[in-house]
């Protein structure tokens, strides 16, 4: 904001001050050649006796020139030379407090904080020794208004100029006061109306230049651009000399102009011609105006002169006095060293700029970007999520934010910001592809719809150098998705543009052999994922021949090499795999994957082979490589559990450390992997330490919900602790989710849970509900002979318990559906003795005997169970409809006791419905005798009323008679005596005569 400067009244002063002094001469000061030290000058006005203005108007002279030191001690010796002298009142003293405690204010504002103070506390003790003399003194308001401004307290400033525009509304000072504050509270519109109120109350007398200049600020303010320039022009043409602060404002409005887009290039030139035009013209008439240094640091800064800009922005901030221009100062130097690569330097000036301001905007970008630099993400997200506070519809914050979101793995944060962008900017082809990358893993279909928007924007878009490489690496990236979700015949058709637009980019124009190398390489994977979508879709000719064909063209092409040895692998020629494999060796005898995959094969063909191979990627080739200690591990429980001797005891607890090792190694390296911590758990499990293994288990499922064989091996945990319960409905949900009830093997370990449960708590719900599962499971898999076993065994065991329970808890439709079952169980039993006994069975043949026999023996006992079961159940049958009868016989009868008391309550009803309406009879003629008696008593009080009416009215009309006799008595005797006095009068004539 502009400020109120003394000299608005006295820009026509003259170049002399003539002071009288005693015997009527006359000292004349030439205010162009003030003496460095007024003193001489205050000590000739002492001894003179010069009044107390003219030391005022020298001290003004002083602030003048700047010189705010000697003008304070000029006020000093006027205030020492007042206090001495008896003839002058103290209320002459007041415009030299004013004065003097204004000199200390402009001190402070320009004072660090050291020295600040110093000033603030002789301003105070001005102003209060001003209140003591006349605590009502109008300038006295307006010192302690700017006072309160300078110590950033509004309200107290604002009530300062209140209380002095109650009394006197047309006082400019105390109206520049609140505009100011009202700006400060960012009210333009207020701000504005009150500017324009001084304008008209100072007529262009006073403080012209700074009003306008204010009245500038707000129309800037609100978006008025054109009243902005016409108001700053009007400035500089009231102004005697240029006015750098109104020039500098014209060119800041004049350059952002030529920043509009939307107007034409020839005013873009003409703004921008004008811009620094007046730029230079505020720079020539103050070469220590610091907003305009700024400027200038911003311009060099454009020009990449990075040393002036640091030169003109360090010169700037030596000479503002406000902190807002310090700060600009300090982005200017910061940005410049940014320039420079001087990260350090450019990290300190942000951070004195922000200290100085901290709403200023794009220091906060910046140290976002030092710390992005930096990879210090969480900090730079703290920045960025500030500025979007701040600034929520930037576009530019939206996208660095996301993309930091992105890097700290905060994709849902990520994708609203990006989508948000999208929406204001719909014609951005990059941030469409930013979303698609960020749906990649987690949702292919919605990454093939932002991809396609990306393909459509460049499509729109204006042909520029480096688009066919970006829309060549789109169609890829829309093939890759169709091919993920499974439309084949659409990504093979995008494959194929991707191949003929990387091929006409290359032929149409000439470009340098980087850009040929990097069209090359992704011609190259584009090829590539052509041939693995042929592999896909069973058409191995086809993938084969271009994997033969990139290995032969570039033989360094690792991944060609291995797809052919998965091929052969894949078609069980393991030894043909391995060669393949081995040509990988020829680009890097240690490479990691080779050796793998490798050890893969060597699997196929016997287990023991793969130790060496993955040994060596150890040791050899990448000693960090995760799946090889997992596949390390998984080799050594293997062997572990293999060794079931007692005698090799020994040897099988090593071999379970090895695996224990291996899987801690790749935990260390990486704690989420599902993979080793799933195959420690199960080693824990096997090593009887089940509680621990189930911790594990659910840690892995909790942070990868996604992996069925953690659920399964928390199921069985579940089992081996005897939770039974949990066990059946982890089976339940693992099979329903990622199986569908399909897999024959986890329907048998549910039946086997509930085989268990129902056992051992005699529950024959449960065991039929095994009993089904195990069906199933035969259902899925008919030739498993152990399953059929699994069958005949529950159905046996199902019989048992329904023939166990008492007679009142079962019935004798469960016993028929038991006895079926046992007859089932008897035939699947009789059909496994005589399965060949060459044939191997994973069941005993010896028990499926002795469980053949003890189902006949059952069959008996359920024949004789059954027959009382059913002479229970018509006993019971025969007591229960007894008890149904006599219930049916009470009922009626009580519902004859209830019709019976329902006619008594009824005709009692009806004898007080009698007695009632007899009741109401008899008042209502109780009633009517009474209205009756009313009537006559109203008649006979009417009859008294006009009787009383009647006698007065005749009183009345006898006293008016009375009157009128009177009256008459009256006129009569008046008439009389005017008879006589004319007869007197006639006589008096007579005499007269």
């Amino acid at each position: 904001m502009a400020t109120t400067g003394f000299g608005s009244a006295y820009s026509k002063r003259a170049k002399t001050i003539e002071v009288p002094l005693q015997h009527e001469q006359v000292l004349e000061v030439v205010c162009n050649d003030l003496p460095g030290n007024p003193t001489e000058l205050t000590d000739i006005f002492r001894q003179e006796g010069v009044a107390l203005p003219y030391y005022r108007m020298l001290a003004i002279e002083y602030y003048e020139q700047e010189k705010i030191e000697e003008s304070i001690a000029v006020v000093e010796a006027a205030l020492a030379t007042a206090s001495h002298s008896p003839q002058t009142q103290p209320r002459q003293k007041l415009p030299l407090l004013t004065l003097i405690a204004t000199l200390n204010l402009r001190l402070a504002r320009k004072a660090e904080s050291s020295e600040k103070q110093k000033y603030m506390s002789a301003a105070t003790q001005y102003i209060n020794e001003a209140d003591r003399i006349h605590n009502q003194y109008e300038q006295t308001f307006v010192v302690k208004g700017n006072y309160h401004l300078l110590r950033r307290d509004v309200n107290e400033a604002s009530r300062a100029f209140s209380m002095l525009l109650d009394k006197r509304p047309n006082c400019i000072p105390a109206l520049l006061g609140r505009a100011k504050i009202q700006y400060h509270l960012k009210q333009y519109k207020q701000s504005l109306k009150t500017y324009q109120s001084a304008l008209l109350y100072s007529r262009g007398k006073f403080a012209g230049a700074e009003i306008r200049l204010g009245i500038a600020q707000c129309y800037a303010q609100l978006g008025m651009y054109e009243e902005t320039k016409v108001a700053l022009q009007r400035t500089i043409e009231l102004s005697e000399k240029p006015n750098a602060t109104a020039l500098i404002m014209l060119a800041i409005v004049e350059l952002n102009e030529s920043k509009k887009l939307d107007q034409g290039a020839l005013q873009q030139e003409n703004a921008l011609r004008n811009g620094l035009q007046h730029m230079k013209t505020a720079h020539t008439a103050d070469k220590k105006h610091p907003v305009v240094l700024n400027m200038l640091a911003n311009y060099f800064f454009l020009t990449r002169d990075f040393e002036k800009t640091v030169k003109s922005a360090s010169k700037a901030m030596g000479v503002a006095s406000n902190n807002i221009i310090k700060a600009e100062s300090s982005y200017q130097i910061g940005r410049a060293h940014h320039q420079m690569q001087e990260f350090n330097d450019a990290f300190k000036f942000y951070r004195q700029c922000l200290d100085l301001n901290p709403e200023h905007t794009l220091a906060q970008y910046s140290v976002g970007q030092i710390y992005l630099k930096r990879g210090e993400y969480d900090l730079a997200i703290q920045i960025f999520e500030k500025l979007y506070e701040t600034e929520p519809q930037c576009v530019e914050v939206m996208k660095v934010l996301g993309s930091l979101y992105a890097i700290a793995e905060k994709k849902p944060q990520a994708l609203i910001l990006f989508n948000k962008a999208l929406e204001i900017e719909d014609n951005d082809a990059s941030l469409a592809v930013e979303i698609a990358q960020l749906y990649d893993e987690s949702d292919s279909a919605r990454a093939l719809k932002y991809y396609e928007q990306a393909l459509a924007l460049m499509d729109k878009e204006v042909k520029k150098k480096d688009e066919p490489s970006q829309r060549v690496e789109v169609l890829n990236n829309i093939a890759t998705m169709h091919h993920i979700l499974g439309h084949l015949d659409e990504a093979e058709h995008c494959y194929g543009l991707a191949i003929t637009e990387s091929e006409k980019a290359t032929s149409a124009e000439p470009s340098s052999p980087e850009e040929k190398e990097n069209a090359a390489g992704l011609r190259l994977t584009i090829t590539y994922n052509l041939a693995r979508l042929y592999e896909d879709r069973l058409e191995t000719y086809k993938a084969t021949a271009i994997y033969k064909k990139i290995a032969d063209d570039y033989p360094a092409y690792i991944d060609a090499h291995l797809r052919l040895g998965a091929i052969e692998q894949s078609m069980g020629r393991a030894v043909e795999a391995q060669e393949h494999y081995k040509e990988v060796f020829d680009t890097d005898p240690n490479d990691a994957v080779g050796w793998i995959m490798i050890g893969q094969a060597q699997a196929t063909i016997n287990e023991k082979l793969c130790k060496r191979s993955f040994e060596k990627v150890l040791k050899d080739c990448d000693r960090n490589d995760l799946y090889t200690h997992i596949a390390l591990g998984n080799y050594h429980a293997a062997a572990a559990r293999e060794l079931k001797n007692e005698k090799v005891r020994n040897q099988r607890t090593e071999s379970y450390k090895l695996a224990v090792n291996f899987y801690q190694q790749a935990l260390k390296r990486d704690p989420q992997n599902a993979y080793a911590a799933n195959g420690l758990a199960i080693t824990l499990a096997e090593n009887g330490h089940i509680e621990h293994a189930k911790d594990i288990f659910n840690q892995v499922r909790e942070s990868t919900a996604s992996n069925p064989c953690v659920w399964l091996n928390l199921a069985h945990t579940f089992v081996e602790l005897k939770q039974y319960r949990q066990a059946i409905v982890l089976y339940e949900n693992t099979s329903k989710k990622f199986f569908n009830n399909t897999d024959a093997n986890l329907l048998l370990c549910l039946a086997r849970a509930q085989y268990i449960l129902a056992k051992a708590e005699k529950d024959p719900e449960i065991m039929f509900s095994s009993l089904q599962n195990t069906q199933k499971a035969f259902h899925i898999a008919p030739s498993d002979k152990s399953t059929l076993y699994n069958i005949a065994l529950v159905q046996q065991l199902y019989a048992q318990l329904i023939s166990d329970l008492p007679k009142d808890q079962r019935a004798s439709r469960d016993m028929r559906r038991a006895m079926n079952g046992l007859d089932s169980s008897q035939n699947i039993f009789r059909m496994l003795i005589h399965v060949p006994a060459e044939e191997f069975v994973l069941y005993d043949r010896k028990i499926t005997e002795q469980r053949e026999r003890y189902g006949e023996t059952l069959r008996m006992q359920l024949e004789r169970k059954m027959l009382e079961q059913i002479q229970y159940e018509e006993d019971k049958q025969r007591k229960i409809d007894e008890v149904r009868v006599k219930r049916e016989e009470d009922l009626v009868k009580k519902k004859a006791e209830e019709a019976k008391k329902l006619q008594k309550i009824e005709e009692e009803r009806v004898k007080m419905d009698e007695e009632r309406r007899k009741l109401m009879a008899r008042v209502y003629e109780e009633n009517l005798q009474m209205a009756a008696r009313e009537v006559e008593e109203d008649e006979l009080e009417a009859e008294r009323k006009t009787k009383k009416r009647a006698r007065k009215r005749k009183e009345i009309e006898e006293e008016e008679e009375e009157e009128e006799e009177t009256r008459r008595a009256s006129d009569e005797d008046e008439d009389n005596d005017n008879d006589n006095e004319q007869d007197r009068k006639r006589r008096d004539r007579k005499v007269f005569t």
